[in-house]
């Protein structure tokens, strides 16, 4: 899958985080100037408003990290334009685990969760909320007694060139594949117990991770193995919430898709592999597939969009290969499915935020 090398690079710069930074005379300056280096951040991704006194003008570096920073925003502000979303406001919090000074530099590593408070232009003036959580390392340089970021990574949700966004494309006027292309395909469950949606939906609010809004202190699931660093933990998690038998859903675990001393199964945590155990053992069944506009902006959207419910799932596939995997918890106003996932960490996220054009969404229904 396209993203798992640079997942893997990622996750071995920031390494495990574990403890948090012992606050000091010689890292309070520090941690003031992150503390407003993701204020100005979180505020610039909705208003125009100057960042650049952050970075260095002539280290390339530094300059990469603020392009980074102004195309986010560029494909963040025309998603919200394009789906008619009025952005109200932004706030973001800090959980600083290492600061180590060295000499002028300091390397850093945290966790960014941000808070994005929204309304539809046409629909009700009662905003809503959704969470991001992201992973940051960070090295920082003082120079002339200011601090500047020189060089920064993160595994961002909103990495997306606002060109190759759905947003800036003409709409599809052709239908999107529906389950009743994919019924022949469907055999019956391997065994019968009934899907726990409210626990599944509960689950996956409780360890939604470093999102804003999860629970269980922003911590996963500490029974399961974290798989960020080694091809990322998207379908680990998806497969504890329709799985795990005491807190989520409560589907049996078979041979092929299960989790048992300290690993998963490859249908338990391969994206490609649980969605073809899900289809093929009749756990699941596809309601529809397609780019945005050919599932949710043609004649049959309505009733796409009444099959799929809280508990479901969706796939993200690029060229026939699934991408990554979230949960549906919930629905907006426009009946538009709000999910909740890992490595990334979103908690009532729009599914479509982050997701080019090309994307194909598989709306997967989890068999009751």
């Amino acid at each position: 899958m396209r993203r798992i090398a640079w997942i893997i690079v990622l996750s071995l710069m920031l390494g495990p985080f574990q403890a948090n930074a012992e606050p000091s005379s010689e890292t309070e300056e520090i941690r003031n100037f992150l503390t407003e280096l993701y204020r100005a951040r979180s505020e610039f991704l909705i208003r125009d408003m100057p960042i650049d006194t952050f970075y260095f003008e002539k280290v390339p570096t530094s300059q990469q990290a603020l392009f980074l920073e102004k195309k986010r925003k560029a494909y963040f502000q025309a998603w919200a334009n394009k789906r008619g979303i009025i952005v109200h406001g932004t706030e973001g919090t800090l959980k600083i685990f290492r600061i180590r000074p060295t000499d002028s530099l300091v390397k850093v590593s945290l966790v960014h969760r941000m808070k994005v408070t929204y309304s539809y232009a046409q629909g009700s003036e009662t905003p809503i909320a959704f969470g991001l959580g992201t992973r940051h390392v960070l090295t920082l340089k003082k120079e002339n007694g200011k601090l500047r970021v020189l060089k920064e990574w993160y595994l961002d949700p909103l990495d997306i060139d606002s060109d190759d966004a759905w947003l800036h494309q003409p709409s599809f006027a052709s239908e999107p594949e529906t389950d009743n292309l994919k019924s022949d395909t469907m055999s019956k469950s391997p065994q019968k117990k009934r899907y726990n949606r409210e626990k599944a939906v509960a689950y996956a609010n409780k360890y939604a991770g470093s999102a804003w809004g999860a629970g269980n202190d922003n911590r996963y699931n500490p029974k399961y193995r974290d798989y960020t660093g080694i091809g990322g933990d998207c379908t680990n998690f998806v497969s504890q919430v329709i799985g795990d038998p005491a807190e989520g859903g409560g589907l049996p675990m078979t041979n092929a898709w299960r989790y048992s001393a300290g690993n998963g199964s490859r249908a338990w945590v391969s994206t490609d592999a649980l969605k073809s155990f899900l289809l093929y053992s009749g756990y699941g069944k596809v309601i529809a597939s397609g780019t945005f506009d050919q599932i949710m902006r043609n004649p049959s959207a309505s009733d796409i969009r009444s099959k799929l419910q809280p508990g479901d799932l969706i796939a993200y596939m690029y060229n026939n290969d699934v991408d990554h995997f979230a949960v549906v918890v919930g629905k907006d106003e426009q009946g538009l499915p709000l999910i909740n996932c890992h490595t990334t960490d979103r908690y009532h996220v729009p599914f479509d935020l982050g997701w080019e054009n090309y994307t194909h969404f598989v709306l997967i229904h989890i068999a009751n």
